[in-house]
């Protein structure tokens, strides 16, 4: 999983990128090797917000999250990303099945 990080008005430090780090491996676990994970983080006044975009093979997620702290911004934006993920494959398990389903009719008739 490749991790880019970014800050508009805002210094990106180590104990950001490890905190990063720690969430996305254990909210995404299941995303494939190959996923991209861009992270925006911005600073505007008392409000600090997050972005957060996955982009895997076949579909791409989008999470923000505004909040007066950073650390729970971040923590948001991963978690809303993390839900839509569940969902995807959640409802591709769901074709999956339907489509065994309508198969195995068809060889029945």
């Amino acid at each position: 999983m490749k991790l880019t990080v970014a800050g508009i008005k805002i210094k990106i430090t180590q104990a950001i990128e490890d905190h990063l780090q720690k969430k996305i491996e254990k909210v995404l676990k299941d995303l494939p090797d190959l996923a991209d994970v861009h992270v925006a983080l911005r600073v505007e006044n008392y409000r600090h917000f997050a972005e957060v975009t996955v982009k895997t093979k076949g579909f791409t997620v989008h999470g923000e999250s505004e909040t007066s702290d950073l650390y729970t911004s971040m923590d948001e934006a991963v978690e809303k990303v993390g839900k839509q993920i569940k969902k995807h494959r959640d409802r591709s398990k769901t074709l999956k099945i339907k489509q065994n389903v309508a198969e195995k009719d068809k060889i029945i008739d």
